[in-house]
This record gives structure tokens, C-alpha cells and sequence, in this order.
């Protein structure tokens, strides 16, 4: 099976640490089951933390050593589908039409949006998209509001890849999702994706993770960029976070929201009474298009 790595690991994370119930319990359960069946889903070689990390010893274990090379990682997983999830509730109650989830692997926000009645188009490396559809159908996702789309993003416009599925409206308001997708791109195809969330409609919203490294201490980024590294991939967007929020306004973009690492620590970390920080430097930023009418 050819499968992103670092797609596979964060669904592992997810899995391990939902294996405790302070942090299941606020999660909706379609989340829950989503992810532990998807754990079971992948490879031999990554299906068996599905069996390993229900023992509580090797939980311990492995919560352990992940915070020994990178403190915060895991809770940054956690905040990230938490906060996601939550912030595609409020665009639904606010009037967001549809969705579109840029590097979609193997996340759960597509099949959530169309369980909640909305469209949602899941774009993705033709080796991710093809598995994702085979879980799809595996464990009965299968539906007609998500569409998974083969693409690159290196070689195909994000317009020209949308307006080429018959089902996406670019009338519609749409609510772009970006969760890990910047950090692997390098500047000019990210421009190119804005510009064209930009674009196609003035209603448009945009969800951003970002990793701001130079706020980690050198040897924690370090670490970052070797676990990265180890799965084959690269970090090839190498901004700060003010860089970042800069080239968007001058792209036409305004930010709405901006969640950081304290505001989630403070906030869903001590909600669940765990003693353990969210990596520095993480961010979720909310974006909408800055309307030249007036």
C-alpha cells in the first residue's frame, strides 16, 4: 500500500490518545470510530498499534517517548481535529455551502461535512485518493455528497482541478480546509492555490494550520524536521507565522481567527485535565476574503 506516512501517523496519534476517556469525551463519536477504524485499515506495519495501544502500559510508553523527542506533538494533534472539527460546525451554522479539504489524506472532515449535508470534495496524490476511496467503501462512508479527486497541486491549478468536477458549484460558499497542506508546498504553487480560494468567489473561507519552527527551541526543530524527514517528506514553506498572515492580506485575504498554542493549552488541554503542552509555534488561523466592495 503507497500511502503518506505522516498522513498515517497523525491517524495513529489520534487513535492512541482517544484511547483515553477524558479526551474521547469530547470529541463527537463519529470521530472516534472514524479514526479506529481507519488504524485498522492501514498496512500491516502501522495496524498494529491498533492492538498495542489499547494496553495502558504501552500507551504510557508511547505518549512518553513521543514527548521526549518533540514536547507538544500529540496535543497539537488532538487540537488540530478538535478545532477543525468545531470551526467547520460554526461554518456550516454560518452558511458554508460546501467543502473543500486540500491534501485531504486520511482525515475525517469530508466524510463529516457530507454526513452533516453538505458537499465536500477531497483532493488529494492519486496513490492517497485511491486508498482513501478503498476505506470509503470498506467500512460503508460511501456517499453521494464527497468526491474524491486525484491531483497535484504542482502541475494542475486548484481552479482547474475544482471546475473539472461536475458536483462543485464555484457559486457556492466554500470553506477550503488546509491542514498540513502549506508546510509541504513551496511558495509559488501556495500563491497560485490562494489566489485562486480568492477568486472563484468573494464568499469563499479559508482554515489554515501553520507551524511556525523558529518559535521551537533549535533542537526541537531539529527533531521536527528529522521525523519529517524519515517518512520522505520535506518541509518546503519556510515561513514565519506574521510572514505567513502577511502574504496573505496582500493576497486579499483578512483573518478572522487565530487559535495559538497557549489559547489551546489554556482552553480544550485543561478541559480534559491532561498535563501535557501543545507545541510551540502551532497555529490554526481562520480566513475569509476581503471584500473591495465598499
Amino acid at each position: 500500500m503507497n500511502i503518506s506516512l505522516t498522513a498515517a501517523y497523525l491517524a495513529v496519534k489520534f487513535y492512541g490518545l482517544s484511547r483515553d476517556p477524558r479526551i474521547s469525551s469530547v470529541f463527537p463519536p463519529f470521530v472516534i470510530n472514524f479514526y479506529e477504524q481507519m488504524v485498522r485499515f492501514l498496512p500491516r506495519h502501522l495496524s498494529w498499534y491498533q492492538r498495542t495501544l489499547n494496553v495502558g502500559l504501552l500507551r504510557r510508553f508511547f505518549i512518553l517517548s513521543e514527548e521526549l523527542l518533540l514536547p507538544g506533538d500529540l496535543m497539537h494533534v488532538l487540537c488540530r481535529k478538535y478545532y477543525l472539527t468545531k470551526m467547520v460546525d460554526e461554518a456550516l451554522e454560518k452558511g458554508v455551502e460546501q467543502l473543500v479539504n486540500l491534501g485531504a489524506g486520511f482525515d475525517h472532515l469530508g466524510v463529516y461535512a457530507s454526513q452533516k449535508g453538505i458537499p465536500a470534495f477531497e483532493l488529494d496524490y492519486p496513490h492517497m485518493i485511491e486508498q482513501k476511496r478503498r476505506f470509503l467503501v470498506k467500512e460503508g462512508y460511501e456517499n453521494k455528497l464527497i468526491h474524491l479527486q486525484e491531483t497535484d497541486i504542482t502541475k494542475q491549478r486548484l481552479g482547474e482541478t475544482l471546475l473539472s468536477i461536475e458536483e462543485f458549484d464555484p457559486k457556492k460558499r466554500t470553506l477550503f480546509i488546509a491542514e498540513g497542506f502549506f508546510d509541504y508546498l513551496s511558495l509559488l504553487p501556495s500563491e497560485q492555490v490562494l489566489e485562486d480560494i480568492r477568486t472563484m468567489n468573494i464568499r469563499n473561507q479559508l482554515i489554515s494550520t501553520f507551524f511556525s519552527l523558529d518559535e521551537l527551541p533549535f533542537m526541537h526543530q531539529m527533531s521536527f524536521r528529522g521525523g519529517v524527514s524519515l517518512v520522505g517528506e520535506s518541509l518546503k514553506f519556510k515561513i514565519t507565522k506574521p510572514e505567513f498572515v502577511e502574504l496573505l492580506e496582500e493576497l486579499e485575504f483578512e483573518l478572522e481567527e487565530e487559535l495559538n498554542s497557549l489559547l489551546m493549552r489554556d482552553d480544550l488541554v485543561k478541559r480534559m485535565g491532561v498535563k501535557l503542552p501543545v507545541l510551540k509555534g502551532f497555529y490554526i488561523l481562520n480566513f475569509s476574503v476581503r471584500s473591495n466592495l465598499f
